[in-house]
Formats: structure tokens, C-alpha cells, sequence
């Protein structure tokens, strides 16, 4: 079977589209999934990656839902699959991911603020809340959400 490339990059911004086709491969929407599509987009803007090839994830988090839905707002936002075996998965406390393009790794962390008060309102089963959490992690800033820190680069 041949390969096919892909010419064009993947989104480095989180849009309609792209939280679409998430919804579609994880089979509804969530914050924890609105997470993981924001870390990608933010690694792969950091990374100057055009996603699906150049990229390598390793997803830092509880490996149980909701937190393990990170893991495909990470790769519906890259492109990483299991399929191709770039990305994994460690299972620690907390939500952070490592990502490998050409020249260097980094680490983006969300923030543990942010966790508690995602945890809080997923707690109440509150729709309208959830939709409204959902609302502003699209909409925060990537300072506001994330810690980033480079681990290693090449010169």
C-alpha cells in the first residue's frame, strides 16, 4: 500500500473544525478533551511542527477518564496516533505532556489551579457550567492555562 503525505500542516489553532472532527473521534465534547486539544495546537505553534510526522507526544496524566480524554484532544490537535506509535501515554497526577519536534522537547503543563477548577465544576453535573468551562479554556490565553518549559534543544 503506498503512503500518502500530508501537504499541508495541521491547525495550530483550536477551531469549530477541529473540535468538530474531536467530537467525532472521541464521541462528544468535554473540557478535558478542549485540554488536550489546546496543549497540541500550543506544541505544535512552540515546535514550528506541521503535526502527524514531525511530532512525537508523550501525554503525562491519569490514564482514566475524564482525564485520559486529554489524549485525544492531543491527537485529533497533532496527529500523533497509536497507529503510527507517536505518542504514548505515562500514567502520573496531573495533566502535562512532553512534545519532540526536530530541534527540541518540550513540556507543557496544565496548570494545577486550572485542574482543581475543572475538577470542581465537572463535580456539580451541571451542564450549562460545563459548556461555560468548555467556553473559556477555548478561550484563555495559553499563559492563563499552561506552564511551558523547554527540555532540550538542539543548536
Amino acid at each position: 500500500m503506498p503512503v500518502m503525505h500530508i501537504k499541508d500542516p495541521k491547525s495550530r489553532q483550536l477551531d469549530h473544525i477541529m473540535e468538530e472532527k474531536a467530537i467525532e473521534f472521541h464521541g462528544h465534547g468535554g473540557p478535558f478533551m478542549v485540554i488536550g486539544l489546546r496543549m497540541g495546537t500550543l506544541a505544535l505553534r512552540l515546535l514550528d511542527a506541521h503535526g502527524w510526522f514531525d511530532v512525537h507526544t508523550l501525554a503525562r496524566l491519569n490514564w482514566a477518564p475524564p482525564d485520559s480524554c486529554v489524549i485525544d484532544g492531543l491527537m485529533t490537535s497533532t496527529g500523533c496516533t497509536m497507529g503510527k506509535r507517536n505518542i504514548e501515554v505515562h500514567e502520573v497526577d496531573g495533566i502535562a505532556a512532553d512534545f519532540a519536534g526536530y530541534d527540541k522537547i518540550i513540556r507543557v503543563t496544565f496548570r494545577d489551579s486550572m485542574l482543581q477548577m475543572v475538577r470542581t465544576i465537572l463535580a456539580t453535573q451541571d451542564d450549562s457550567k460545563v459548556r461555560a468551562l468548555m467556553d473559556e479554556l477555548e478561550l484563555s490565553s495559553d499563559e492563563q492555562l499552561f506552564e511551558v518549559k523547554i527540555l532540550t534543544e538542539n543548536p
